[in-house]
């Protein structure tokens, strides 16, 4: 599964296992083959996910959306 990050100053794009969010209604896990939804984060709230080699890593998210695909997940932060 592929997940970009598009900051206002950035894109980065890594290959994950897994990605866990938190949104504005819970917390969400998404795993490839997910259903496809649009999501909104909960601002100042670290995002984790696992690289393709098993490594977790985790990142604070300001705020803004992610949207999911089976395929996909990008997250697009607020400025």
């Amino acid at each position: 599964m592929e997940l970009t990050i598009i900051s206002p100053t950035q894109k980065t794009v890594v290959s994950i296992a897994w990605l866990e969010v938190n949104t504005t209604v819970g917390n969400f896990v998404i795993q490839p083959g997910h259903a496809s939804t649009l999501l909104i984060l909960a601002e100042h709230k670290a995002i984790t996910y696992c690289l393709a080699s098993g490594k977790q890593e985790s990142t604070v998210i300001p705020g803004g959306i992610v949207e999911i695909t089976p395929t996909t997940a990008t997250i697009v932060m607020q400025g």
